[in-house]
């Protein structure tokens, strides 16, 4: 549950019921919120339900009936889709009764599974998915009984009939879809209505391959461990068991690559390497193939970090040579990891250590190159922990209120163009951890998810409207930048335009109308806003007077003469910054 372990006082609550008025019992209620994060509460006998402890924001209700009841899901209103639902507002500390919901029938599927000799074959999961937008979200399963019969009940469909593929899984068996193949695009696709029953007859099932063998050691045969055997998409996991055999049963024919692993030894690929290369063809229906491995005394790295800071946050990945197999972990809260199940070789060291303020990135030598970290038999090393940037702020709309769920991007000017990210609490805060010495632009963005959504049109730091007029942020390492607090234009019609600059230009702001040019100057509106020129006055559209401005030469890709005649004005530079000028 997303807003777990928070202290918030409004609620939500209401009754489910069915079409016959009765309530439904254990069903789950999900109320998103305006960013999709969510509540849930499951139905009592009655049907009703509330959620408790739920911020102040907008929701849009979903109720998902238990899997074997009849009723469709749907969303608030008897809607498809989040979007066209209504979206209840709570108010702080509102108790909101009455949200009440009855659901229809949906369509019921029965069928029986058997193999290929027409023996039912019980304990199968059968499931039933959209295989088209209107159904896109629906899904329901049911599981075969010992006569192989199933019954999938309260698929969401049209009056008319919905397109859903059928689908198949157990274990001994390859999943497959109805139609005797592997392939969901190859597959038959059942067509159920609201309200009907539909028989899909008998699923024979294709038998698959089986893949057996056995793992030995450097003593003999290995009494524990796992071996992953992949064909065609699939994959399965069998135990090694004391006489160091395994059996994977129940996969697609095809190209099979397995590896194992075991306490104490080596991770091997087939055909005993330390690294996939090698393939078996097994191309029938119904064969079994033999694959052994031999698996060679592991080798181990450990790594002892040092540094300042919650070194506990921090994890790595190691690579070898060629970077088709990489091991990692998390680091204990002294520092150190170790990497079990190595061969002898040269590999790549990448620290993620952002979640604990500390820079990420492959470990360096002296000469900027990768460094190469040969490990033989127990190794270790001991290596510092850098601790990055911190850059925090607000975000807050044009009229003061704090924007959720903004994306705060911090991207390097050059080089990799390295980027660090982070989104807004309710609060409008956000927190960019672990970044590089570097410069830097920050940018602001709001995606909507739904049309009627709020909008806020994108910003950079500090307080530019294009990335060509951003502000350059000078970082070191362990610096604190506090208050780089951005504000966002409201744009309610998701043009990526302020709507009070509309209002003030003559602009429509019931809609997209970026990409026109009522003054035909040659630049369209958005390009306007960006510039903040006039969008309606030919004569001053090269004019800018109002915030955000910036070099039109490098926003628009014109020469710098035009660029020049356009006379736009830079702000001046705050502190540890410098403008990003175009040519």
């Amino acid at each position: 549950m997303f807003f777990a372990g928070l202290v918030f006082a409004a609620e939500l609550a209401g009754t489910l019921t069915g079409a016959d008025g009765e309530g439904i019992a254990g069903a789950t209620v999900l109320a998103y919120d305006s960013r999709f994060q969510y509540g849930y509460a499951t139905t009592r006998n009655g049907g009703e339900w509330s959620i408790v402890g739920l911020p102040t924001d907008q929701y849009r209700l979903r109720f998902l009936p238990p899997n074997a009841d009849p009723h469709g899901d749907r969303f608030y209103g008897g809607e498809w889709d989040a979007c066209a639902s209504e979206a209840v507002a709570l108010g702080e500390e509102e108790v909101r009764s009455g949200v009440d919901q009855a659901l229809t029938v949906g369509a019921t599927v029965f069928g029986r599974v058997v193999d290929l000799a027409g023996v039912p074959v019980p304990d199968l999961r059968v499931t039933a998915y959209g295989a088209e937008p209107r159904v896109s979200l629906i899904a329901r399963d049911a599981t075969t009984d010992a006569d192989g019969s199933f019954v999938i009940t309260g698929l969401d469909a049209e009056l008319s009939g919905s397109a859903f593929y059928v689908f198949v899984q157990g274990e001994g068996w390859p999943e497959q879809y109805l139609g005797q193949t592997y392939s969901e695009f190859d597959s038959e696709r059942g067509s159920f209505a609201a309200g009907s029953e539909t028989d899909v007859g008998e699923l024979a099932l294709l038998d698959g391959i089986r893949v057996s063998g056995v793992i030995s050691g450097p003593d003999g045969p290995v009494p524990s461990g796992s071996v992953f055997v992949y064909a065609t998409q699939q994959v399965l996991a069998a135990t090694i068991g004391e006489d160091g055999s395994y059996s994977a049963d129940g996969l697609p024919p095809g190209d099979v690559v397995a590896w194992a692993q075991s306490p104490g030894l080596a991770t091997t690929y087939y055909p005993d390497a330390d690294r996939p290369g090698g393939v078996l063809s097994v191309p029938n229906e119904g064969d079994d193939a033999t694959i052994d491995l031999s698996l060679p005394a592991e080798s181990t790295l450990t790594l002892n970090f040092t540094g300042e800071g919650d070194l506990s946050e921090a994890s790595v990945l190691v690579y070898n040579d060629t970077y088709s197999v990489g091991r990692g972990d998390g680091l204990t809260d002294d520092g150190s990891v170790t990497i079990f199940g190595m061969y002898p070789g040269d590999f790549y060291l990448y620290v993620y250590g952002e979640d604990g303020g500390f820079t990420s990135g492959f470990i360096l030598d002296e000469e900027g190159e990768r460094r190469v970290f040969s490990v033989s038999g127990a190794t270790s090393y001991t290596l510092p922990l850098q601790l990055g940037a911190r850059l925090t702020g607000t975000i807050t709309g044009d009229s003061g209120e704090p924007v959720y769920g903004a994306s705060v991007s911090v991207t390097e000017t050059t080089g990799e163009e390295r980027r660090w990210t982070a989104t807004t609490d309710r609060d409008g805060r956000y927190e960019v951890l672990g970044v590089d010495k570097t410069t830097v632009t920050i940018a602001v963005s709001y995606y909507w998810y739904c049309p009627t959504d709020r909008g806020w049109a994108p910003m950079w730091y500090d307080a530019s409207r294009s990335a060509a007029a951003a502000g350059v942020l000078l970082v070191d390492n362990g610096d604190d930048f506090a208050d780089l607090d951005i504000e966002l234009p409201a744009d309610n019609d998701h043009d990526a335009m302020g709507d009070a600059w509309e209002r003030e230009n003559g602009l429509d702001t019931s809609r997209d109308d970026a990409s026109e040019d009522p003054d035909l100057d040659g630049y369209t509106n958005a390009e306007e806003w960006q510039l903040g020129s006039d969008p309606t006055d030919e004569a001053v559209a090269g004019e800018c007077g109002g915030e955000g401005c910036g070099d039109g030469a490098g926003l628009l890709g014109v020469g710098a003469g035009l660029g020049a005649a356009l006379a736009v004005r830079r702000r001046g530079a705050g502190p540890h910054t410098r403008r990003n000028h175009a040519a």
